[in-house]
């Protein structure tokens, strides 16, 4: 679009046309010779006043295209389209993380092997306060077919107030309402064990006091510890809820604006069958089952998860802390038993090249790595503690088998992450278990050490 700048001085212009008929003449699509200086001065006054109008013209409809024309976006958080009036939106992310897994000190019983843990594109929309999320799980380390791992949809009353039904994470487990893309370890803690992968359900959830609190409570089919639901198993449901607040968040505090607490629960009912036990099983961290219940015991009444947590964030350090306890009435052909199962996991980081690390976000290099620039990205050391401790009556009532599932499982752990960029990160990590039963005669299982890497994109 071409712009023009029209100075000039009505003297001016009559001087011109004193001196130059002839070119006034050319100009002109008609004979101006008999007309005055004032009559020429008004013909120029009127042909400017159209240009100025076609001017306002161009730029109108200039306007009124670039308000029909949605905004098409494509950067590091990946592909969005928007409507002109931001009223509705289309959004494409991706991860992939393709994994290393290797076993030692036992006896060549584990596989170690490579695998494509997680491929996972997201699909996002919104029009106006409605909007929805679906998630498809590709991935994976069986030959399991594609599974969904979120599809929700979600409306926003205000920050306060707001509405999601579907299927995603209920609101348990600090370390497992995490985002996939910004836990520091390969796979997660033991305190995942006890609390569900997925559930299908309604929540309603929200900010308060200046994001200072969030709360969750929603109603959900019922999953059980660790399974990705997707449809009911029985006519019950559980009503789960989480409060987490962060005090001092919004004070002058500095030292605390990052320390969170909470506490999440759970109230349910599980009636599962011999075929259909609804009952969990409990792994590692290399994600080697060591404990599930034997064969003919399956829930047979009421659950409750208690799940105190907390975390701590300053600057470059980061702190972790997920407490679960499970209650959960079970029965065999011969007995009924209240058993109570425990789960803890503490893990700190410390990003020894400065940058911040947070909850939410994960770590972002202040400069990427590069060769040519001599820059390294970010780089960040891990350790973790953590259990898993059975209730001994379930193997005192025969509800388990000493001799082939353990009681109890510690872990300690260490790792490093390197951060490239925000897209791409290196992990590495070492797990050492530790079992108490779970072997012939109920001697110890043998110890699991085990080691991994990834490396993750996300886009």
């Amino acid at each position: 679009m071409r712009t023009f700048h029209i100075t000039l001085s009505l003297g001016a212009l009559a001087a011109a046309l004193a001196f130059t008929p002839a070119f006034a003449q050319d100009s002109a699509p008609t004979d101006t010779s008999t007309l005055t200086a004032d009559e020429r001065i008004a013909r120029l006054e009127q042909e400017l006043d159209t240009l100025k109008r076609q001017r306002e013209l161009d730029q109108e409809i200039a306007t009124s295209a670039a308000a029909k024309t949605p905004v098409a976006t494509l950067d590091k958080k990946g592909l969005s389209f928007t409507s002109a009036d931001g009223k509705y939106s289309f959004g494409l992310n991706a991860q992939v993380n393709v994994d290393v897994h290797s076993f030692s000190s036992d006896g060549g019983s584990l596989r170690d092997e490579v695998v494509d843990r997680l491929v996972r594109p997201t699909f996002t929309g919104r029009a106006g306060n409605a909007s929805f999320r679906f998630t498809p799980e590709l991935g994976g380390s069986s030959s399991a077919a594609a599974s969904i791992v979120d599809a929700y949809i979600e409306y926003k009353f205000s920050d306060a107030v707001q509405f999601r039904g579907g299927k995603f994470k209920s609101p348990l487990g600090l370390e497992r309402l995490q985002s996939d893309a910004d836990v520091i370890w390969t796979e997660r803690g033991h305190s995942t064990n006890l609390v569900p992968n997925r559930d299908v359900g309604y929540q309603v959830f929200g900010t308060l006091l200046d994001n200072a609190v969030e709360y969750q409570v929603g109603m959900f089919n019922g999953a059980t510890d660790g399974v990705n639901l997707n449809n009911d198993l029985d006519n019950e449901k559980d009503v789960v809820y989480r409060v987490f607040a962060q005090p001092f968040l919004n004070s002058s505090v500095v030292f605390l604006q990052g320390f969170g607490i909470g506490y999440a629960g759970s109230d349910g009912k599980h009636l599962g069958n011999a075929t259909d036990t609804q009952l969990g099983s409990y792994k590692t961290p290399g994600q080697q089952t060591f404990f599930k219940y034997g064969t003919g015991v399956y829930s047979n009444g009421k659950e409750t998860r208690s799940n105190p947590q907390a975390w701590f964030y300053l600057n470059n350090f980061g702190l972790l802390a997920d407490y679960v306890t499970v209650r959960q009435d079970v029965a065999s052909p011969t007995a009924t038993a209240e058993l109570e199962n425990k789960a803890l996991d503490v893990s700190a980081s410390w990003v020894i090249t400065g940058e911040n690390v947070n909850y939410k976000g994960g770590v972002k290099p202040a400069k990427d790595f590069s060769l040519k620039n001599r820059t390294w990205g970010a780089i960040e050391l891990t350790t973790r503690y953590g259990y898993t401790e059975i209730d001994p009556n379930a193997f005192a009532g025969g509800f388990a088998s000493a001799s082939s599932a353990a009681q109890k499982a510690t872990s300690t752990g260490f790792g490093i992450g390197w951060y490239w960029s925000e897209n791409l990160k290196l992990l590495a990590d070492y797990d050492a278990t530790e079992f108490e039963g779970g072997a012939a005669a109920g001697a110890d299982r043998r110890k699991e050490a085990f080691t991994s890497g990834r490396i993750q994109f996300r886009y």
